[in-house]
């Protein structure tokens, strides 16, 4: 569920992301997931931030998805420094997508581990910890 469908942009930016068929799929299922999660307005790519507490602390925990070529977007897992000026992301990983094989399970385990604000005993089968792509501001 996103949380935040009230907030004033955020119809706008559901629209601008709606042109994208993978983007489409996403958040379909975070709309219908048993987790919740904001959709962060301000980003130029699709990113959804966890909003269930971890261990009693706000969840730091953030997803961008975006295309790093035809038909292939990539979930990259960040937290973003608590420096206030700085720019910095403390990267857990990302996991390779094809939009032609994606499964609604896919998804489902990358809400759980966004959820959880990245519980390290149940990351994604699939992640990776290096990859060979720059991941957008």
């Amino acid at each position: 569920m996103l949380t935040n469908a009230s907030e004033q942009d955020f119809q706008g930016k559901l629209a601008e992301l709606r042109q994208t068929s993978f983007f489409v799929k996403l958040l379909d299922l975070a709309q219908i997931s048993s987790f919740s999660f904001r959709l962060v307005l301000e980003s130029s790519h699709l990113e959804l931030a966890g909003t269930t507490p971890v261990s009693g602390r706000p969840n730091r925990g953030l997803m961008k998805v975006f295309e790093i070529g035809p038909g292939r977007y990539a979930a990259f897992f960040y937290k973003r420094s608590q420096v206030p000026f700085s720019r910095d992301r403390f990267a857990y990983g990302a996991v390779i997508a094809e939009e032609k094989r994606f499964r609604a399970e896919d998804a489902e385990g990358w809400f759980a581990w966004l959820d959880s604000g990245f519980d390290p005993e149940a990351p994604p089968s699939n992640l990776k910890r290096a990859f060979a792509f720059t991941v957008p501001d």
